[in-house]
């Protein structure tokens, strides 16, 4: 469990990383930046990555039921459209708020509906001791990002910058509609992970039996993933940057330095979200919502840690500081819950092991 739980505090650390190359692509327009950032993220390094290192891949695509590539496309479409729906609410509520409502939302759905969703043949943990735990270790990590947000508007107000944050209600409300719509939709990626790995089966299929290692089984479970989230992010961004006449930024002064920072935010992401597959995958069958929170909530630290280095925080109220350690204070106590719930599941799992062994010892 500690090598499962040591990858994905890696894959969180290089989640929280991926986006700050992006604060120098300074001759880029944002629709430039994000629609590169896709391109390669999404469609360049997954498919040559995964065709080059995964051993038969169409060999192990066969074996998978048709059902489970539908149901990942679709939910990681929609993993696309939510990060874009994320996007677009910032202007009306704010960054501060915005990442705070986006993440809690996600978090809370991606970390109990894989509690919920589970293979066939294995029970779900709710309304067990150990679902209790996971449960109460969720409305901690979602507590702590509610305080995150909430120290974020504090020191928007008191550096007089307002977090972008609108005073009519009704842009206000749009505003929240959208990035609660939004993270709804980019629950679509663990969920859609959940449903490639988990229930279909596709990463034991890529190791088992056809022997391919446990991180590079897992390209073959993500490949599907980027693909439907491909789709959908690159449809909007080319309408984007044909509209806004922004294509030339491409080939003008300090294009080719801000297509490395691109690359860069690319390999970023797509590495972090490798490394929480195989983090997933070590740390058993509550992999997918154990992981996951702990991906969400390394991240939103290395994000704050990243606010703090780059001066985001200078000049900032004591009330809102405070409030910044005390909600990374409480998410690092939701994570220690979380991982405790996972280590009882285990030792209940090897429990169960012991006393099958044990009967047909004595059979």
């Amino acid at each position: 469990m500690a090598i499962g739980i040591m990858y994905a505090f890696l894959s969180a650390l290089l989640l929280g990383l991926y986006a700050l190359p992006s604060k120098y692509a300074k001759n880029y327009a944002w629709e430039n930046t994000w629609r590169g950032f896709f391109f390669f993220g999404m469609i360049v390094i997954p498919l040559i990555t995964t065709f080059l290192m995964v051993d038969d891949l169409w060999g192990i695509y066969r074996n998978i039921p048709s059902w489970v590539f539908f149901a990942m496309f679709g939910l990681s479409f929609c993993w696309g459209i939510g990060n874009m729906l994320w996007g677009f609410s910032i202007s009306s509520i704010g960054m501060s708020l915005a990442f705070s409502l986006f993440l809690g939302v996600i978090t809370s759905i991606d970390t109990v509906l894989p509690l919920i969703l589970v293979p066939e043949g294995s029970e779900s943990v709710i309304g067990t001791d150990v679902g209790n735990v996971m449960l109460l270790g969720i409305f901690v990590i979602v507590s702590g990002i509610a305080l995150n947000g909430y120290a974020g508007i504090l020191r928007d107000k008191s550096k007089n910058l307002g977090g972008g944050i609108k005073n009519d209600p009704k842009v206000m409300k749009k505003g929240i509609l959208l990035c609660v719509l939004g993270a709804i939709c980019a629950a679509g990626f663990n969920l859609s992970y959940h449903v490639g790995n988990n229930l279909g089966k596709i990463g034991d299929v890529a190791e088992l039996q056809y022997g391919n290692e446990p991180w590079i089984a897992r390209l073959a479970v993500l490949l599907p993933i980027f693909m439907g989230a491909a789709l959908s992010t690159m449809t909007y961004f080319i309408y984007t940057i044909t509209k806004r006449k922004t294509w030339g930024n491409y080939t003008g002064k300090g294009a080719f330095f801000g297509l490395l920072l691109i690359l860069a935010m690319a390999v970023f992401h797509d590495a972090a979200l490798v490394i929480y597959g195989l983090g997933a995958y070590k740390l058993g069958e509550l992999g997918t919502s154990v992981g996951f929170a702990i991906l969400e909530t390394g991240a939103i630290m290395i994000a704050n840690i990243n606010g703090i280095l780059t001066k985001e925080w200078k000049g900032a109220s004591k009330k809102s500081v405070t409030f910044l350690a005390v909600s990374l204070s409480v998410l690092i106590i939701g994570v220690l819950i979380i991982a405790e719930g996972n280590y009882m599941k285990i030792e209940k799992d090897a429990a169960k092991v012991a006393e099958i062994v044990q009967v047909v010892k004595v059979d």
